[in-house]
Formats: structure tokens, sequence, C-alpha cells
């Protein structure tokens, strides 16, 4: 019985950035497609970096993802509203994570099911052996293949 691989659950989707599209059009990219983060690529497609949510958040509140960790943390909305207005035109690269964790389509399900859960990703960018950017995986496309492979397994 052969595996899943990417190619058979992927979304061929080609939403991505540039390097200086700034911060207010990633957030903009992200809520029209309700992606978590996009790739940043170059103008060869090639993945350069990723750039998603947390990225941002990060960007406004450096130790925000520490602190959530103490009883003690209270956000402070305002700060974080005023940084980012600070960080809206900046260019995307500069708060863009590198390198880029990617999958290929040849790639199992199981050993992207595997990734998912220890480092908790929940978007993949797929990519061809030239690194240019074919679609992606996310959490909830990996969930519904294995259920759905886990049906077909037991009615045989």
């Amino acid at each position: 019985m052969n595996s899943l691989r990417v190619r058979d659950f992927m979304m061929y989707d080609l939403t991505f950035v540039f390097e200086n599209d700034t911060v207010e059009d990633v957030i903009e990219i992200l809520n029209k497609t309700s992606f978590p983060g996009v790739c940043v690529v170059d103008s060869d497609l090639k993945v350069v970096g990723f750039v998603g949510e947390e990225d941002i958040i990060r960007a406004c509140l450096p130790s925000y993802f520490n602190l959530l960790q103490t009883a003690a943390f209270l956000p402070d909305t305002n700060l974080f509203i005023k940084n980012l207005k600070k960080i809206a035109h900046d260019p995307v690269g500069k708060y863009a994570t590198k390198p880029v964790t990617t999958v290929t389509p040849d790639d199992t399900l199981l050993y992207i099911a595997d990734m998912i859960m220890r480092k908790g990703f929940k978007i993949i960018p797929v990519v061809d052996d030239n690194n240019v950017l074919l679609g992606y995986v996310t959490r909830i496309s990996v969930l519904e293949s294995a259920v759905r492979r886990e049906l077909t397994m037991e009615e045989r």
C-alpha cells in the first residue's frame, strides 16, 4: 500500500510576499486568506523567508511569548498598537523567519504529521528541488488526510 504524499493533499496556492512588501501588506494578506503566515520569496519565487502572525507580534512586543508563561503578565494593548503602527510600513523581510522549514511534494503524510506535532507548525511551505514555492500544507489538511487515510485503511 502506497503512503500518502504531500502532493496528494497540499494546497496549490501561491500566496506570498516579497521582502520589500510592508508589514501592513502582510497583515492584509493574512486576514484575506486566513493563513497564519506566508512565504517571503525572491523574484524567481524562491523561498527566502517566512512571516506569520507570531513574527509580527514578536516585532511589536519582543518578550510577549516568554512573558505569556508567567502568571503576572498583562499585555499592554496600547504599547502593542503603538509599536504595530511604528512597524506597519517597514519591509517584511526585516521580521521574516530565516531559514525556512519546507517540505517537498514527495514527503510523506507521516513525516509532515511528525513535524507539525514536534514543532507546532500550522502551515508549511511546499517547494520544488530549486526551493521555488509550489504551495502549502496546513495542519488541518494533515489532520483531514490522516482521518481519511485511516478510514480507507479500516474499510479494507
